[in-house]
């Protein structure tokens, strides 16, 4: 396949979401997304385009999704972020000559920012050079977007509950729904209980794949959600008897 922008034959076929993604310019050749995990899981879609949105967030969320393909960011949670960033904070971003004027850059350094929000570190270097942009740009524009960002509504991530770590670790585990679904519905039946959410999110995962018996081990599962295997053991266990006490209470009703 040949790109048609800049005839490069070096194509992503999947990109991030799905889609055939130019990996010299960056050109989205073709969308076909695929929710493999999320059949039951609806959040709100911020990257989507809606009949209300103006050429210039369409714009934007072009960019977003050409930049994110390339770097192979997740569409959840990562581009969702972004992608919400943008939405709310377009006032500010929109009205900067300087952010608008490189938009490749900015969104660059936001997706920089939002990778450090959740603890993932990517350096502006690197993802200068995987989109080959100028790293003195790239850093000059993180540093102007977070400055406008900070003086109207500071950078903050919502989507840290267990259910949102179940979702962005299981995939690398399995494809299997019925797993996944099975872990959300437990994680939706202890909602109110306390703990580090990804302990819960392993926890549950690690409790589902006993019931659909699902050979993965706990070091397996401690990998993937970067604990420890005593961790999701500990986390399962604890699940595991609040919901027999659970059911317990349930019959005595």
């Amino acid at each position: 396949m040949e790109c048609k922008d800049c005839h490069s034959t070096i194509i992503y076929p999947d990109g991030g979401d799905g889609e055939k993604i130019c990996g010299r310019c960056g050109l989205v050749i073709d969308c076909t997304p695929s929710f493999q995990i999320y059949s039951q899981w609806t959040p709100d879609w911020h990257s989507n385009w809606s009949q209300e949105d103006s050429e210039t967030i369409r714009e934007w969320l072009t960019t977003l999704r050409a930049v994110s393909c390339q770097l192979n960011i997740p569409n959840f949670p990562y581009r969702e972020e972004a992608a919400r960033t943008i939405r709310r904070g377009k006032g500010e971003i929109f009205k900067s000559q300087k952010l608008s004027k490189n938009k490749r850059a900015t969104v660059a350094g936001l997706i920089h920012l939002t990778l450090k929000e959740y603890n993932k570190m990517r350096p502006i270097k690197e993802i200068s050079e995987e989109l080959s942009l100028n790293y003195r740009e790239v850093a000059k524009q993180t540093w102007l977007l977070k400055k406008i960002l900070d003086q109207a509504q500071p950078l903050k991530i919502h989507r840290i509950t267990a259910i949102d770590y179940l979702h962005e670790y299981a995939g690398n585990l399995t494809k299997n729904k019925e797993v996944t679904e099975q872990a959300e519905k437990t994680l939706n039946g202890i909602r109110r209980v306390g703990g580090n959410p990804v302990g819960l999110a392993a926890g549950a995962f690690y409790l589902a794949c006993k019931q659909k018996k699902m050979k993965v081990s706990k070091e397996q599962i401690g990998s993937a959600f970067h604990i420890s295997g005593r961790t999701v053991y500990m986390n399962e266990s604890r699940i595991r008897k609040l919901k027999a006490k659970a059911n317990l209470a349930n019959l005595s009703n």
